[in-house]
């Protein structure tokens, strides 16, 4: 059984459909699985051993004698969805093109019809995906006719990962029996309602740490190139310690620094992603987007912005959120 996963991205979407890999292998024993993605996801991909072959989309020749038994697209670009048509195979279940136009089978509507290329229109697509209340997981597992046992999405550290996480638990006095708290209070650039205020993510490092100076904690500060400017804020505006992980780490060295938190406090964004597959305990906080497709595995805590926006998907919303920061310190505090 040849099975190919089209999956571009973003990254902690490609994390996340990690998770079906397991149930692969168990439904199709003995399998081979290829996977197609974008270059910036490559690396996440990598070190997987569920993965026989990973393919760049801008380099597939190396697939062009290739048959698969199946081909799952679970993304919606239209070059994705072509070479879905294209690809060598006898069964489909995805996305796909139908008369050059971007569509999907039957047995995936779960999925798709929530999303862009829905058959209702983004008005219902939008409706049905604030009333769905399964995990992105259980829908996966459904649409592939899998069974579903919280199987968990896979992320793995090679050894240079973890010699840089090391090295930076040295230079800042991290150790084994602190408990590191991790935070990640920005989310890019799509939807701005997602994050926290610089004055509301201050304000958190601040409490936390007066709240638990008693504790042996240490806060690390987490951000990528978009939040250069809003960390330098937050750190001016904190009154109390943090650790800066730096906003210039590479994919797998911002992998590898979340590897050394014990609990994650972070907005539904990439860190989102990785801390759950690496196993981490989780407060995240939602308002945009939807809190019901995100699995925790039963390791974190799930905390809801107040507004009328919520999972309304807006880049920005009309009815920005109101975050009760006390009721994340209180999350982090029942997961120590």
């Amino acid at each position: 059984m040849n099975i190919l996963v089209i999956k571009l991205g973003a990254i902690g979407d490609v994390i996340r459909t990690t998770s079906i890999l397991s149930g692969l292998k168990e439904k199709y024993r003995n399998c081979k699985i290829d996977w197609v993605t974008k270059k910036e996801s490559l690396d996440v991909l990598r070190n997987n051993n569920l993965i026989d072959n990973v393919y760049l989309i801008n380099n597939t020749k190396n697939m062009s004698n290739k048959a698969y038994d199946l081909v799952i697209c679970l993304d919606d670009d239209f070059e994705a969805c072509d070479l879905a048509t294209k690809a060598n195979s006898k069964r489909i279940i995805g996305s796909y093109l139908k008369n050059n136009q971007k569509t999907y089978t039957k047995d995936s509507h779960l999925w798709f019809d929530m999303g862009l290329i829905s058959r209702f229109g983004k008005q219902e697509a939008d409706e049905l995906k604030a009333k769905n209340k399964l995990t992105h997981q259980e829908i996966m597992y459904k649409i592939l006719g899998l069974n579903y046992k919280k199987q968990e999405p896979i992320l793995v550290l090679n050894q240079k990962d973890k010699d840089f996480a090391n090295k930076f638990a040295q230079k800042n006095r991290i150790k084994d029996s602190d408990i590191v708290i991790g935070i990640n209070t920005g989310a890019g650039g799509r939807w701005q309602d997602k994050k926290l205020s610089e004055k509301e993510a201050a304000e958190l490092i601040d409490k936390l740490n007066n709240i638990l100076k008693n504790k042996n904690i240490k806060i690390i500060l987490f951000g990528g190139p978009e939040e250069v400017e809003r960390n330098k804020k937050i750190k001016n505006l904190i009154k109390t310690r943090v650790i800066d992980a730096g906003c210039n780490n590479s994919l797998m060295e911002f992998a590898a620094l979340i590897s050394l938190c014990n609990i994650l406090v972070t907005s539904d964004s990439l860190a989102l992603h990785i801390g759950t597959a690496l196993k981490k305990r989780v407060v995240a906080f939602f308002y945009v987007t939807s809190a019901s497709e995100i699995e925790l595995y039963a390791r974190g805590i799930k905390i809801i912005g107040k507004g009328k926006d919520y999972c309304s998907y807006k880049a920005k919303c009309d009815y920005p959120p109101k975050w009760d920061i006390d009721e994340i310190i209180n999350g982090v505090i029942s997961l120590i």
